[in-house]
């Protein structure tokens, strides 16, 4: 059998002609595959190349990325985010060659088990702070940057240890719900900022964040200008109750969702071993292990209580209902504007000490409303006490005159009296003044319905009731019982209030224009428009004395001395006019010529 490899012919009869040429072509035949095999195979090679390369390209564009239905949200929310004119590989893959192969050998794989059907439906990807430096390296120089209204600085957050951890660009920027891509994740800050940390205190310090707003808001009807927390040195926490809600706890069943080692879950207290695995090592969501901590207002009911229900019982405190403005009879709900604003119990509370009872709070007083109002308001702060101390005793007697007995009717009208009195007394009615007057007029009504059920006449309102702006006795209530000095004359607000009728606007300024003056709005002689405005033609000493006093005891200087009113009016027989010039509506003036009649 011949040897195929062999030329044919090649024994003895080599030497022919015939078989010199047949040896020659068999030669050319066996060369000619030998050359199209080694070209279609380096063909074949720089296909592939090509082909690959090709691949790489177009696997590189965020096109490909979307093409996945599982990849589509995230592409749809880059497409209107910050970075819609960033590749997607530009922060993906992080620099270096050997990254690049990593990365492309994760996205081989990704897509054998999108066509074999064995992908999830959640994605994971980690990127590197190297990836986000490429572009943002200046944070590390100058990070300063504003943040909604917080002045943020990268640089300590990316190269010094936060709470003994060490944080990546992706701790705060992530995305943990659809349509944020790589957006700042304020519950991560909050989570880091309030954990198991006293409000207002280290990272949980207002300060640290926001700067003291320079601006007059207006919360549940008061006024509130920020220029006052650094002239009386407010605590933030007075007023801005609610700052964080949550403990930020870490449930071991949010572990089991990840691991099944019993050797794992077993280092749950292993804190800075956990934090280092999770956020330094590897990117994982804070609130993927943590509850969030919301830093936002709390209803209001909640944030005015604070912790007062430790000391109060459990929200059924006569005090905090007084503030609630709840629990009267008989009277509409009327919440303390204080408590609209969300100022908490321990806004007034801090003065050290205990109260009568034992139970541990701290005190409050006047300091209390002068620490955010200013000294002035130790007045009003004392009126209220006064005001509330007189109504109050007036109400017992009206209810402590009269035996029980009156019959289902007065007897109803004679609990619900009590029972308003009781929350006033109870829950120092100081807490809601407006209401804690409310609850004592209404108590009164009610003895006299009693009154009414056994037959006795009614008794007329113990207290005068004020004309004025409800707005301003919602604070001054009792003002129409004070009295002062005005223009160098008594003042009492009883006739202005009471039997004139006036509103407070009529001779007050509002708050709101009191930087442009003092708190009234004229000065002594714009009095002369309402006091002078029915003179009498021939006016005696008593038609004046009325807001001039004893005038007739007064010695005032002159011109010509002094000038005593008492020898002038017994030689003129007690006539004003006869050395004043009276006009309707104008201060009065002295007639010089008059003393010319006498002391030529």
């Amino acid at each position: 059998m011949s040897d195929p490899s062999r030329p044919p012919d090649s024994g003895a009869a080599s030497a022919s002609p015939a078989a010199a040429a047949a040896r020659e072509l068999w030669r050319r035949l066996r060369g000619t595959p030998l050359r199209i095999t080694a070209l279609g195979a380096g063909l074949l090679l720089a296909l592939g190349l090509v082909l690959l390369a090709g691949a790489m390209e177009v696997s590189s564009t965020p096109d490909f990325c979307g093409s996945c239905h599982v990849m589509k949200p995230y592409y749809e929310s880059w497409k209107t985010s910050t970075h819609k004119h960033v590749a997607c590989v530009d922060c993906h893959i992080p620099p270096g060659v050997t990254a690049e192969l990593r990365k492309k050998y994760e996205a081989v794989s990704m897509v054998a088990r999108y066509f074999t059907g064995t992908y999830g439906t959640n994605p994971w990807t980690e990127i590197d702070d190297a990836a986000c430096l490429r572009c943002h390296e200046r944070r590390l120089i100058e990070g300063r940057e504003v943040f909604g209204s917080v002045l943020f600085d990268h640089r300590p957050h990316l190269t010094e240890l936060r709470r003994g951890k060490r944080l990546r660009c992706t701790s705060c920027h992530s995305q943990i719900v659809q349509g944020s891509h790589i957006a700042v994740t304020a519950s991560t800050c909050i989570l880091c900022h309030f954990k198991d940390v006293p409000q207002g205190q280290a990272t949980a310090r207002c300060t640290m964040c926001h700067e003291v707003p320079q601006k007059i808001v207006s919360r549940g009807g008061i006024e509130f200008d920020h220029a006052d927390v650094a002239r009386f040195d407010m605590q933030c926490s007075s007023c801005h109750a609610s700052a964080a809600a949550g403990e930020g706890r870490v449930p071991k069943e949010r572990c089991v969702t990840c691991h099944n080692d019993p050797q794992r879950l077993g280092a749950l207290a292993e804190v800075d071993r956990l934090h280092q695995a999770h956020v330094t090592d590897h990117k994982v969501d804070c609130l993927n292990c943590h509850l969030e901590i919301q830093h936002a207002a709390l209803p209001a009911v909640e944030a005015a209580g604070g912790e007062c229900a430790a000391c109060h019982g459990g929200g059924h405190s006569p005090q905090h209902e007084l503030y609630a403005g709840i629990g009267g009879r008989g009277v509409d709900s009327r919440p303390s504007r204080m408590f609209l604003a969300g100022v908490r119990c321990d806004g007034c509370h801090f003065i050290s000490g205990h109260d009568r009872g034992g139970g541990g709070v701290e005190k409050a007083s006047g300091v209390s409303c002068m620490s955010c109002h200013g000294p002035s308001y130790l007045r009003i702060f004392d009126g209220w006490r006064r005001t509330l101390a007189e109504r109050t005793r007036v109400v017992r007697a009206s209810l402590g005159g009269l035996p029980p007995g009156a019959g289902s009717a007065g007897a109803a009208a004679r609990r619900d009296a009590r029972a308003n009195l009781e929350l006033v007394e109870r829950a120092n009615g100081v807490h809601n003044f407006d209401y804690a007057l409310a609850l004592l007029e209404r108590a009164f009504e009610l003895s006299n319905d009693e009154r009414a059920a056994r037959g006795l006449a009614r008794r007329p309102l113990p207290w005068p009731r004020a004309a004025g702006s409800q707005d301003c006795l919602h604070c001054h209530a009792g003002v129409e019982t004070q009295v002062g000095r005005f223009g160098g004359r008594d003042f009492s607000h009883h006739p202005h209030l009471v039997a004139a009728g006036l509103e407070c606007a009529a001779c007050h300024r509002p708050h709101a224009e009191r930087g442009r003056g003092e708190i009234v709005r004229f000065d002594e002689a714009g009095c002369d428009s309402c006091h002078h405005r029915d003179i009498p033609k021939a006016p005696a000493i008593a038609d004046c004395s009325g807001c001039h006093g004893d005038v007739s005891q007064k010695t005032v200087p002159s011109h010509r001395g002094e000038f005593a009113h008492a020898l002038h009016l017994e030689l003129l027989g007690g006539s004003c006019d006869a050395c004043h010039t009276l006009a309707p509506g104008r201060a009065p003036a002295v007639r010089l010529e008059a003393c010319a009649d006498c002391h030529a």
